[in-house]
């Protein structure tokens, strides 16, 4: 058996993706968020007033009652068309 790493003709030994600190995922229990470091240090993280914390969570609550509007109303006349149509 041959040693050593393949040689192939179109390499030319750049890396593309570093993927040394890459693992495998965990197919039964979740992984260990505490020992990845945080993608935003402490120190650079955006600090929001009250207000604006109400006022971005009143924005995100309303977008997803709307969102979820637009289906019930699109089920409701599916509904509707579904009965019309069965008569």
């Amino acid at each position: 058996m041959a040693s050593g790493k393949r040689h192939y003709a179109d390499d030319d030994g750049r890396t593309v993706a570093d993927m040394s600190g890459v693992g495998r995922p965990s197919l039964l229990l979740p992984r260990d968020r505490r020992k990845q470091p945080d993608a935003v240090p402490e120190t650079e993280r955006v600090q929001m007033a009250p207000e604006e914390r109400r006022a971005m969570l009143g924005g995100a609550l309303s977008a997803g009652l709307l969102i979820g509007l637009v289906f019930a109303v699109c089920f409701a006349i599916l509904i509707l068309l579904i009965q019309w149509i069965w008569r």
